[in-house]
């Protein structure tokens, strides 16, 4: 699966959280509430997920809708993991060291993550 730009990325996390499909017109709306985008221009993102697979565009009446191929827990497995592989050599333990000195997490955050791994351990039994 290909990384998304912030851009496509963007409108991708729209689409996921609509749970549905949905009109340019709506999208660009949404958009437009966080930073001024054109219609052309997010014709052309449109245009490049459908092109990478990410959506799928059909026409209901006059407008063009769009609706995800890709879940959003699918990209961020696959996103996920790579970023493991690629920046830290797929040790979780370098990335949450790295997090960690970065003051990126918290020791809350960390205390979720020993009870998350607690569960996950009996789960596996």
């Amino acid at each position: 699966m290909k990384r998304l730009p912030e851009s496509e990325l963007d409108i991708m996390l729209i689409i996921w959280k609509r749970g549905r499909a949905v009109s340019v017109n709506e999208i660009l709306e949404i958009i437009n509430t966080e930073r001024e985008l054109t219609l052309s221009a997010l014709h052309s993102y449109m245009r490049r997920l459908v092109e990478k697979g990410f959506l799928k565009c059909f026409k209901k009446g006059k407008q063009n809708y769009y609706e995800a191929l890709v879940t959003e827990t699918e990209y961020r497995q696959d996103e996920s993991g790579s970023v493991l592989r690629k920046l830290y050599g797929g040790s979780l333990k370098n990335f949450v060291a790295a997090l960690y000195d970065s003051d990126q997490i918290t020791m809350q955050d960390i205390e979720e993550m020993k009870e998350y791994l607690d569960q996950f351990g009996k789960d596996g039994d």
